[in-house]
This record gives C-alpha cells, sequence and structure tokens, in this order.
C-alpha cells in the first residue's frame, strides 16, 4: 500500500507550522535553562547579612 500523499497532511499539519511549533519548544527549552542557571546564581550569592535586634529606652 503506498500513498502519494505526503504524511502529515491528513492532521493539517504542514512544513511552516512544524517550524514554528519547534521554535516555540526551542524558547522554552532556553527559558528553562535560563531559570536553572539564575536559580543558581542566586544559591551561590552571599546572602544578606540581617541586623540584630537592639532594645531602645
Amino acid at each position: 500500500m503506498s500513498d502519494d500523499k505526503p504524511r502529515g497532511s491528513a492532521c493539517g499539519c504542514n512544513a511552516a507550522r512544524i517550524e514554528q511549533h519547534f521554535r516555540a519548544a526551542g524558547v522554552e527549552f532556553l527559558k528553562g535553562l535560563r531559570l536553572l542557571i539564575d536559580t543558581s546564581i542566586q544559591e551561590l550569592e552571599p546572602k544578606p547579612k540581617t541586623g540584630s535586634k537592639i532594645t531602645v529606652e
């Protein structure tokens, strides 16, 4: 059984939509990497020192 139709046409997909999908997925992947890097940087930075409480008369 051989069809002359491209396989993607049955679902309504075309090359432009597929390219758009993978581009959006790539952007989301890079955003995830950015979040991991930002989190790692925050953990490596020194924590701000908190002041101590004193009683004022």
